[in-house]
């Protein structure tokens, strides 16, 4: 998920915000206790906001599926993953397992944060350079193209297995990997970041149309002219300037049931419903500056930090600058921030704790080394990967279609590409729909990405600290 890369975004805003506010001036209006909260409160706020805790968070959940599942608590995690919750209607009770509602419901709002961002960047970000987006899709392209290939052709030459699975290998795992470049810190460029990023992004929209076009098996057309027509009217509340987020929740809300009815998986509502979302403000920039100005300069400073709420007037001016700001805010932007922090710390975790539970065992390493469906998945992540993606920028370059950039060597180039052989989090979610939810065929799967995943980071952050500058 290329988004975990806003983290480090959200670090230095609330250094700037500390800047712009210096803590003196806040603390006037505390209480002796408010500001002890505070001291508390930054660092906390700090931890939670940077990308290794959120890097940190995934891989203990993942090392925590695994200890129960090999140790006396499997029966425990089994039961959890089918705890049932729900809810009465009538005399109706409707009812998911705890990894059904994860894997069809939660998982949702990852995609929408997906959407959400490849909104962004076509609109604003890296994909909007015509040059950036020529080498990045090269590399996208290629690492996409080569593990699908790599997979295909083990299972092909070994006989049985699971050919439709070659979607398993194609796409990053951007948490993990971005984690992996925080441990580097300053010895990777910003711009060797940003070429990951970019690349997850483009395989980000990859997966996702893999998982439309080929993992969608029943198609039934009238939930689906429902959810295109109620997308229809989520297009219309952006075309009236509508930008209260109830709307887009229970028309999003009402798409994704649709969505699923129509046998197509869940997670594509939430990439339908973010391309609904208004990325335009209301009031432009020049316009906010001139009115905060205007309702700041009338803003009594007579009154205490006491009782401003007291006094009307001044408490319906600061009310005003806080809804002028607003208006001058994207709601994609918004929302976009909002869910970061809960997908990452919450949903993706989640997802890992509840899908990663597989046994460990000699049989396991034994079906691991001659099942075609592993053996294709590890081909893919570890090798796949990098030459896939060394050689779609090798191939841009010498067509001369596209540069990549100064800080790009070959060996930094390298690097990323073993490291974005990290599929963690996409690659099961596709074994899923690939392979079904049970059986032994999604054990060696998982064993595998695991696997596979664990080899890429490790490669990855040694070939990128060898590519280091010499300190």
């Amino acid at each position: 998920m290329a988004s975990t890369l806003q983290f480090t975004v959200n670090n230095e805003r609330w250094q700037s915000l500390r800047s712009t506010f210096p803590p003196t001036a806040v603390n006037a209006a505390m209480t002796g206790l408010e500001r002890r909260a505070e001291k508390l409160w930054n660092p906390f706020r700090a931890f939670i906001g940077a990308q290794a805790t959120a890097s940190a968070l995934l891989l203990l959940a993942l090392l925590a599926a695994l200890f129960m599942a090999n140790s006396p608590l499997a029966e425990t995690l089994e039961h959890l993953s089918h705890f049932e919750l729900g809810f009465v209607v009538g005399g109706n009770t409707v009812t998911w397992s705890l990894l059904h509602l994860v894997n069809d419901g939660l998982i949702s709002l990852f995609f929408f944060l997906i959407g959400l961002e490849v909104k962004r960047e076509l609109l604003a970000g890296e994909l909007k350079d015509t040059d950036r987006v020529k080498l990045l899709a090269g590399a996208a392209l290629g690492g996409m193209a080569v593990p699908a290939i790599l997979y295909a052709t083990v299972n092909a030459s070994m006989g049985g297995g699971v050919p439709h699975g070659w979607g398993i290998p194609m796409a990053t795992d951007t948490a993990i990997a971005i984690g992996v470049l925080a441990a580097l810190g300053s010895r990777v460029p910003k711009s060797v970041i940003a070429f990951l990023v970019g690349v997850a992004i483009l395989d980000d929209i990859g997966a996702i149309l893999v998982i439309a076009l080929v993992y969608t098996e029943t198609l039934h057309i009238t939930p689906l002219l429902v959810a295109a027509s109620l997308l229809l009217a989520l297009i219309l509340l952006n075309a009236l300037g509508v930008r209260h987020p109830f709307g887009y929740t229970v028309l999003g809300v009402l798409i994704w049931a649709a969505i699923v009815q129509s046998g197509v998986h869940a997670s594509i509502a939430g990439v339908v419903v973010a391309a609904a979302v208004p990325a335009r403000p209301q009031v432009k920039a020049a316009t906010l500056k001139r009115r905060v100005r205007d309702l700041v300069g009338r803003v009594s400073t007579r009154a205490s930090a006491h009782d401003v709420l007291a006094e009307a007037e001044t408490h319906e001016r600061i009310v005003e600058v806080e809804r002028v700001a607003q208006a001058a805010t994207t709601p994609l932007r918004r929302w976009e921030n909002g869910l970061e922090l809960p997908v990452a710390l919450i949903v993706l975790p989640l997802f890992a704790f509840l899908n990663a539970g597989i046994v460990i065992d000699r049989a396991a390493f034994d079906e691991l080394a001659s099942n075609p469906v592993s053996l294709g998945i590890l081909a893919g992540l570890i090798l796949g990967k990098p030459i896939g993606i060394v050689g779609g920028v090798w191939l841009s370059e010498s067509l001369r279609w596209a540069k990549r950039p100064d800080d790009m060597n070959n060996r930094r180039l390298i690097g990323i590409g073993l490291l974005s052989g990290v599929g963690f989090t996409m690659s099961t979610f596709i074994a899923h729909l690939a392979l079904g939810q049970g059986g032994d065929g999604l054990a060696v799967a998982k064993l595998a990405i695991v696997t596979a995943s664990l080899v890429a980071a490790v490669a990855g952050y040694l070939a990128l600290r060898m590519a280091a500058d010499p300190r």
